[in-house]
């Protein structure tokens, strides 16, 4: 992919042209007394650039400068293409002049810019396309970050145009992600109240369920044992009707049995006397009674006689009624004493159908706990395998990755080389290199350590040269990527020296003229007035002056990028 040419829908706009290889450099001029190089709209170009390859929607663009029709003319694969974008409808993008959205746009360009392995996330023509054109200041601090959202980003899209296998990266990202959603699972599993609850009640589950199982199997052996009598009720009613009435029988035989006592007491008892006890106790006094007294008391002893023989007579037939009723009293009380008796064996034999339905419920209640609580455990017991499973798989990973940094040790040499090679230019025995290791604890998502080292701490632009060249190397390895053109801001340039900034602009000429690549600079003019002692004066021309392709300025707005006046902090 090569850039031609950036042009807008309003004439003021300055047309930007691209060199179709080797160095294009766009100046950004001050007036004499201008105070600063920055409004006259050289990173602008950086902006719209972006905004026409499908870059987020810019509320600043879209306010401040509405219905603005930008147009990158672009070649691709040999096939030139142009693409228009109207800040006011930023949802549509115009692609040789058919109507896309942006998705598909986006989509369009991944296909034919990008070769993105499948199932890796991570790895976008929009994520990738910021290594080949740095957005903002904070982008040029270090090289391998490019505006990425963390670690793992950086790490993944740097590796993908290094060369790198990003399946292990990828890999490791998966299961540690994996990993720290089963332990968050895990815990919550573990801490929340409810779940607790709901499944243990708060208890400990090893010791509440050898008790719920011990439960269960005395209920099990009731149960077994259990001999259901259908009519329970009716024989318990039968029973107790039957012991009342035995109450009563008994109290009625102890009233016969008092009352026989009675009379035999009664019957051994002689309240009355003699009349020749009366004439003995009496004596001589007898003699005083007149011979019809004395008739007429043994007249009255007869009848006493009498009397009490009628007495004896009548409580010994009574004595024998009352004896014939205790006989067959007892007799039909032990008849129903052993009827009762029975009952009873019956009734503690069996039990009501509803209670044998309580004890089964109970049962069934109890292997309701026991469930949950064998649940609970079984799911604690998967989360701790799955995480040890998970744990072993990371592990292996590590072995997997140790053989492949050592199987591609003479690829990476090579690839990292041009690096080096690269700072050799700056700085010729500065310790650089490019390295690569294997990160070995599982407890994070990056598979290597990357790092881009430049040794030389007496340059105060090493850092920007740090940058150049790694992102020079990224061009020219072409690894995933069919990008031909790599563009700079000036803020990339401010630190460096003279000297620095010569050999950085020489360098860019080599590389990108013999690789039919293209270097895109935005530069201010004291940038470039030091710069001429450092070359010879054909070389100066060549590389610099005649890669001058715009010139900004400050004077007026219609020398400025847009050709007007505006105020836009497109950047935030």
């Amino acid at each position: 992919m090569r850039l031609i040419s950036l042009t807008a829908n309003h004439d003021s706009f300055k047309t930007v042209t691209f060199n179709e290889a080797g160095v294009t450099l766009i100046i950004g001029a001050k007036s004499k007394g201008g105070a600063t190089y920055n409004g006259v709209g050289k990173s602008l170009i950086v902006e719209l650039i972006q905004f026409c390859l499908g870059s987020n929607k810019n509320d600043e663009f879209k306010d401040k400068i509405p219905q603005w029709e930008f147009t990158l003319e672009f070649d691709l694969l040999g096939v030139r293409h142009t693409v228009s974008r109207n800040t006011s409808n930023q949802s549509i993008v115009l692609l040789d002049h058919q109507q896309l959205g942006l998705n598909a746009f986006n989509e369009w360009m991944e296909k034919r810019v990008f070769s993105i392995p499948e199932g890796v996330s991570g790895l976008t023509y929009r994520s990738l396309l910021p290594r080949f054109l740095r957005r903002g200041q904070k982008q040029y601090i270090d090289p391998k970050n490019a505006g990425d959202y963390s670690d793992y980003d950086a790490l993944i899209r740097n590796a993908f145009l290094l060369g790198i296998d990003v399946h292990l990266i990828a890999r490791k990202a998966t299961l540690r992600e994996e990993v720290t959603r089963i332990q968050g699972l895990r815990k919550n599993f573990r801490d929340d109240p409810l779940l607790r609850d709901f499944y243990s009640g708060g208890k400990d589950t090893e010791i509440h369920l050898a008790h719920l199982e011990q439960q269960i199997r005395r209920l099990e052996s009731d149960k077994e044992e259990f001999v259901v009598a259908e009519n329970y009720y009716d024989l318990q009613k039968q029973a107790d009707e039957l012991a009342a009435q035995i109450e009563i029988e008994k109290n009625s035989l102890f009233l016969i049995k008092h009352t026989i006592d009675n009379i035999d007491r009664s019957l051994l008892s002689h309240p009355d006397i003699a009349a020749d006890r009366v004439k003995e106790i009496y004596g001589e006094l007898t003699e005083s009674f007149k011979p019809e007294s004395l008739k007429r008391l043994d007249e009255v002893a007869d009848f006493h006689k009498r009397m009490l023989e009628n007495r004896v007579a009548r409580l010994s037939r009574e004595k024998l009624s009352l004896l014939d009723k205790r006989a067959a009293l007892e007799s039909a009380l032990k008849v129903r004493q052993a009827e009762l008796d029975n009952l009873l064996r019956t009734l503690g034999n069996a039990r009501a159908l509803d209670q044998y339905t309580a004890v089964v419920n109970e049962i069934a209640d109890l292997t309701a706990q026991v469930q949950k609580l064998t649940d609970y455990q079984n799911i604690e017991r998967e989360y701790s395998n799955k995480e040890a499973e998970l744990e072993g798989q990371l592990s292996a990973e590590v072995i997997k990755t140790n053989v492949y940094l050592e199987e591609t040790k003479e690829f990476r040499e090579k690839n990292f080389g041009l690096f080096k090679e690269y700072v050799a230019r700056f700085y010729p025995t500065a310790v650089a290199g490019i390295a690569l290791h294997n990160n070995e604890r599982n407890n994070n998502k990056k598979r290597f350590n990357l790092d881009v080292q430049v040794e030389n701490d007496s340059s105060d632009g090493i850092n920007e040269v740090r940058v150049f060249c790694y992102d020079l190397t990224l061009l020219t390895l072409r690894q995933g990527h069919k990008v031909n053109f790599l563009f700079h801001d000036s803020r990339l340039y401010a630190n460096m020296d003279v000297r620095q900034r010569a050999t950085l602009f020489r360098l860019a000429h080599d590389v990108a003229n013999r690789h039919g690549l293209q270097y895109i600079a935005t530069l201010n003019p004291d940038m470039i007035s030091g710069m001429e002692s450092e070359f010879g004066p054909d070389e100066f021309k060549s590389i610099i002056t005649d890669s001058v392709k715009l010139e900004l300025k400050d004077d007026k707005p219609q020398s400025k990028l847009l050709g007007i006046q505006v105020d836009m902090h497109y950047d935030r």
